[in-house]
């Protein structure tokens, strides 16, 4: 009976957002946020009370499958060729957000700085599906959506990693874990990053030639999807960063793989099956965000959630407004990397200043911020501030954000 009524409810989800989508189309809405309204109703209501978003969900089904889809769709040539601004804003500038947020709820809600630190980690990575969906729809340039999608795919590596660390800190400082030297600390940060780009690009690598040596795109298809699941798992237990190895793998089968391995018709039958992987797996993420937003009491945490708010916003601002002219700059000086030859990084181009306020609002937060508070230890202080805190920030950026872009966008000047 678990079982029937599992099927029974996950089919439901998929009708329901089928009929958001087909609702969203006609009102020219992102089907995503449409879907976040709808589950905050149904969360609100109870209808669905055994539909909920648990951490382990999100973080071994959701987020392997939509990294490794947005990283194999990718238009990697665009995404080389801006590769400077995508590394500025998914590494310094991350750390620059969380840092912004840290200080704000430090000194604004007098929360104590490993805490603060470890909520910055958790609210820092971008979910762009949002906002991606809408840019397609209203025609925007590929490389201003590519910068966008490229910064959410890394960070979303790198911020998941910021949170392990800061958690271990916080949890040895708190005495509910072993103590930890300073060195080993910095030891682990770098293998969580190196470690899991490491894996990602051998993984990349080996499949790609593998993808050569097969001609059955059945076959083909199903090592695709393994590579997504399995360099997340493999990563996870070497303790590395999981979900950097599947942004990596998947960008490197995407493009590598998928020039030298793949037939036409191989490579079309992948792009429609994960399109469907990628639409499916929104679908039902952005419409159990809702309801376990809706379902909860985080109304609770509205001041956290204030100045929460406010962080995101000014540390999303300092990062588009201190980093991207930092880059013209270097780029107007010709501080540059020089080309090379047969497909190497692209020499970098400026980023019109009109697509500043654009960037700013695409800072949208998502599943990975609520599967990542979701997984801190319930011996934890203030985990259930911490909790109301973040869906808080997620429903104000998903909603608000979104919402303004939908109006911003129609009216904005379209600067390649």
């Amino acid at each position: 009976m678990h079982t029937y009524q599992t099927v029974a409810e996950l089919t439901l989800l998929l009708v329901l957002t089928l009929a958001v989508a087909l609702v969203a189309r006609r009102l020219r809405l992102p089907y995503t946020l449409v879907l976040v309204v709808a589950g905050l109703a149904l969360g609100f209501a109870h209808v669905l009370p055994n539909a909920r978003l648990e951490p382990e969900v999100v973080l071994v089904i959701f987020l392997p499958a939509l990294l490794f889809e947005g990283a194999w769709s990718a238009e990697v040539a665009v995404l080389r060729a801006n590769w400077l601004p995508v590394l500025l804003l998914a590494v310094p500038g991350l750390a620059l957000s969380l840092g912004i947020v840290a200080a704000v709820l430090h000194f604004g809600l007098g929360m104590n700085w490993l805490t603060a630190l470890l909520l910055g980690a958790i609210v820092s990575p971008t979910d762009p599906v949002a906002v991606l969906a809408l840019l397609r729809q209203l025609g925007m340039p590929a490389r201003l959506r590519t910068i966008i999608e490229g910064e959410s795919l890394f960070n979303d590596g790198v911020g998941a990693a910021a949170y392990v660390i800061v958690l271990g800190l916080l949890l040895a400082a708190d005495g509910l874990s072993a103590s930890t030297a300073p060195w080993l600390v910095a030891l682990q940060s770098l293998w969580l990053f190196l470690g899991g780009a490491g894996l990602g690009i051998l993984a990349g690598f080996v499949t790609s030639r593998f993808l050569y040596r097969v001609d059955d795109h059945l076959i083909e298809i199903t090592v695709t999807f393994c590579v997504a699941y399995g360099v997340y798992l493999i990563g996870e237990a070497l303790h590395a960063s999981g979900l950097l190895a599947v942004v990596v793998a998947g960008l490197i089968v995407g493009s590598y793989g998928q020039r030298i391995g793949l037939s036409d018709a191989a490579r079309a039958a992948a792009n429609d099956v994960w399109e469907f992987i990628g639409y499916v797996a929104n679908s039902l993420l952005f419409v159990l965000v809702g309801i376990q937003i809706g379902a909860s009491s985080f109304f609770r945490a509205l001041p956290g959630i204030i100045w929460a708010v406010v962080g995101v916003f000014a540390g999303r601002a300092a990062m588009i407004y201190a980093l991207l002219p930092l880059y013209n700059a270097i780029v107007r000086r010709r501080w540059k990397i020089q080309p090379r030859p047969r497909g190497a990084f692209s020499s970098p181009r400026a980023i019109p200043p009109v697509w500043r306020p654009l960037l700013l609002l695409a800072g949208l937060r998502g599943a990975l911020s609520l599967a990542l508070v979701l997984s801190l230890p319930t011996t934890l202080p203030q985990r259930d501030l911490l909790e109301g805190i973040v869906y808080g920030v997620v429903l104000v950026t998903l909603l608000g954000q979104g919402i303004a872009l939908r109006v911003l966008l129609p009216r904005w000047p379209k600067v390649e």
